[in-house]
């Protein structure tokens, strides 16, 4: 799109394909440039100005100071002049975000405005600026005013998502603001807005395993699943009679792992069962969400292995002590994803009560980090799945 403004209120990210493979997005001048903030703010929430995540979570995002004096403004520091014709920022759903102005300088001294929009409140946007081809060093937003209404936070404070610049030519397809959508198919992105060459690669090696002979048995989700494979001994004791194959990346969420059955995961293949966990990773979003997320994966099990059955796990609890607030999210998840069990196509199985100690605690020896399973706990998680799974191979 050339010229004018561009709204995503949706959670899609835009992707260019070229030959089959992601097109390079163009080069976003402002990454990891130094800002300073007329009014900085003093609990820190000032590190996702131009680090390329958009960012929408509290305390993350960039965040004015509690001065109630306006105009307030960032400037951005390009470090040496460059030609400039868009610069995309955004702002999240919370805070007073309202009137923001563009200008650009070459000298830090003498600034000229080139664009302002009008952020909606209580909702999350992006706007991209277009302007004549401009040599740069610096780009500044100038809070004009805000909302006088509270949303989250008093009304002094301004958030911004990110501040990204590029060089004159097509507009940049750019993320749009906030989280993915969990139910969408979409790819790992690093910060910089390229999708995670780590994630491809795993990708990649799941396709190859895919080709390489039958798999009786496969376990699907993130980190979590991915470390049956530290427990080479576990797994081939409990598994190794089945043909086993493991679909597990560090880090993924839902959407991740609905791309990647896009991408041909479970073409070709036609295992006996699948073990799916998958969510953990999920957490900043609303329960509601997480669990349309797991749902969506569920049907599209079904849908592309139409003769597997499932046996789809509760996310395991995470947290030291048992009044962690995640905790009882994720109790709730689960008692959603329970009433997904069919008796015969979708099998859902909770082990987390396992993982606690008698007063409800995750100890180092189950989990060291209070989130990935030890040695000790895989042996838990292999015991308690093993008579389910065993009754599910047979039938």
């Amino acid at each position: 799109m050339k010229n004018g403004i561009l709204l995503v209120s949706t959670a899609f990210l835009v992707l260019t394909m070229v030959a089959g493979a992601l097109a390079a997005a163009p080069a976003d001048l402002a990454l990891n440039k130094t800002f300073v903030s007329s009014d900085p703010n003093v609990s820190g929430w000032n590190q996702g100005l131009t680090d390329g995540s958009w960012e929408t979570s509290a305390g993350k995002t960039f965040a004015s100071g509690a001065s109630e004096t306006f105009p307030k403004t960032v400037t951005v520091d390009l470090d040496t002049p460059q030609r400039l014709g868009y610069v995309a920022i955004g702002a999240p759903q919370f805070g007073s975000t309202r009137t923001v102005e563009l200008s650009l300088s070459g000298d830090g001294v003498k600034f000229a405005q080139v664009g302002s929009y009008v952020f909606s409140q209580n909702k999350a946007e992006y706007h991209l600026f277009s302007f004549k081809a401009t040599m740069a060093r610096y780009l500044r937003l100038t809070y004009a005013d805000r909302y006088s209404d509270s949303v989250g936070y008093p009304s002094v404070y301004v958030f911004t998502t990110e501040v990204a610049a590029y060089a004159p030519g097509d507009a940049p397809l750019v993320a749009h603001i906030g989280p993915e959508p969990s139910d969408m198919p979409a790819p790992k992105l690093r910060g910089d807005g390229q999708i995670d060459p780590s994630f491809v690669e795993s990708h990649e090696s799941f396709l190859k395993r895919g080709k390489e002979g039958p798999i009786g048995v496969l376990f699907i989700g993130d980190s979590i699943t991915h470390r049956w494979l530290d427990t080479q001994d576990l797994w081939e004791k409990y598994y190794g009679q089945y043909d086993p194959a493991d679909f597990g990346i560090e880090g993924d969420k839902t959407q991740h792992v609905l791309w990647r059955f896009d991408k041909g995961e479970l073409d070709g293949i036609h295992p006996k069962v699948v073990v799916l966990m998958i969510g953990t990773n999920n957490m900043s979003d609303p329960a509601e969400a997480i669990v349309q997320g797991d749902t969506k994966i569920v049907s599209e099990i079904h849908r592309r292995l139409p003769d597997t059955k499932l046996l789809l796990l509760g996310i395991f609890p995470r947290g030291v002590k048992p009044d962690d607030a995640v905790r009882a999210k994720v109790k709730g998840i689960n008692a959603e994803l329970a009433k997904l069990d069919d008796g015969d196509k979708t099998r859902y199985l909770d082990i987390g009560a396992k993982f606690l100690d008698a007063s409800g605690e995750i100890t180092k020896e189950i989990m060291p980090d209070a989130l990935h399973p030890s040695h000790q706990g895989y042996q838990i998680w292999a015991d308690a799945m093993q008579p389910l799974l065993d009754e599910m191979m047979k039938s």
